[in-house]
């Protein structure tokens, strides 16, 4: 009578194949070793070879017959039913029984593997497996395999001692990662460092103290640690380098040459980070005005005279003057078209265009 849909029957010890015994310890270097057994041929692949805390394991199996037709996983060596993990039935038609010591993250596949997912410490032990051998047979293997407790790294963060630094100053960068991080590399800008007499690293490598400031010093930081099974990389931490005002000029140059009734914008322009505050005088004397531009439309001579643009870094704390000449022409009549009159100072009192008598 063949098996009802639906049931299952573990296999046999004995009957018209002989079982083979496979086993398999999921070891961690954390804990305490399992006794070694004597040395016989590894009857179980295990991939990866150094399986990771979270990650994934498949213990295979080898010589297990090609037309198999059930094998049972057990955490342990003694296969009472209380340690069964799961029981398989493989194509065409395959299926998983799991047993009292399934947790949820243990799947069967082809060849009788198992897949474990999600690996923990609890997943430490000896697993075993009975399955039948090629052409029948009788006896057992068992080895112990020994598995490195590897953790996958979590992603490290990287604090610095301060993200806004003065030119030709210092600064340290710190590394905060697992224990288990075998390797830590420093990226800049998403480009590796190298160290040199500016860029120190500690010991551990988790430390960067980057000497002397420069600007091309600023960017975003990052470290990337590594073990044996993982690799991670830390969000980027941005180090702003505070310098100037230094280059600054004022747009228009001058000489500047203004027309009554026409505006005009001044804009003044220094290389500063962070951008500096602004102000403007004329002749010596403030107007009031701030920000990088001034605009004013010139009515008078009391326009024309020498601007001057004051540009103020609040974290250097340096100040740097630029100013420009702007003389101011009177406009031409306009019919007939004659040279333009020039300017003189009138008795009404005020700067303003007139034609002298002819």
């Amino acid at each position: 009578m063949g098996r009802l849909p639906g049931s299952w029957d573990p296999p046999a010890w004995s009957g018209p194949w002989k079982g083979l015994l496979l086993a398999a310890s999921v070891l961690s270097s954390c804990l305490q070793p399992v006794p070694a057994q004597t040395p016989t041929p590894t009857p179980v692949t295990i991939t990866p070879a150094s399986p990771a805390l979270g990650g994934n394991v498949s213990l295979a199996p080898q010589n297990v017959a090609q037309n198999f037709t059930s094998c049972n996983w057990h955490r342990s060596t003694t296969n009472d039913e209380t340690s069964r993990i799961l029981t398989y039935f493989p194509p065409p038609n395959p299926v998983q029984h799991n047993g009292p010591a399934h947790t949820g993250r243990e799947t069967a596949g082809p060849g009788c593997a198992l897949h474990i997912a999600g690996l923990t410490l609890s997943d430490t032990g000896n697993y075993t497996t009975l399955a039948p051998i090629p052409h029948g047979g009788a006896g057992t293997r068992s080895n112990a395999l020994s598995v490195p407790c590897t953790e996958m790294l979590p992603r490290p963060t990287v604090t610095p001692n301060q993200t806004l630094v003065l030119e030709n100053g210092t600064f340290t960068l710190r590394c905060n990662s697992s224990p288990s991080a075998d390797t830590v590399l420093w990226l800049r800008d998403g480009a590796s460092l190298t160290p040199s007499e500016r860029l120190v690293l500690s010991p551990d490598n988790r430390t960067l103290t980057v000497l002397g400031v420069t600007r091309s010093d600023g960017g975003t930081y990052q470290c990337e640690v590594g073990n044996p099974v993982s690799t991670n990389r830390s969000e980027p931490s941005t180090v702003t380098v505070a310098y100037g005002p230094a280059s600054v000029r004022i747009d228009p140059p001058g000489p500047i040459t203004l027309t009554l009734g026409s505006p005009l914008t001044l804009t003044c322009v220094a290389d500063s980070v962070p951008v500096p505050s602004y102000c403007w005088g004329l002749n010596g004397t403030d107007t009031n005005q701030t920000g990088s531009s001034l605009t004013f439309n010139p009515m008078t001579l009391d326009h024309q005279g020498t601007y001057e643009c004051w540009a103020h870094n609040p974290i250097t704390n340096r100040t740097v003057l630029v100013s420009v000449t702007a003389r101011t022409r009177c406009g031409a009549a306009p019919v007939p078209p004659t040279p333009s009159p020039p300017c003189r100072l009138t008795t009404r009192g005020h700067n303003e265009c007139d034609s002298l008598p002819g």
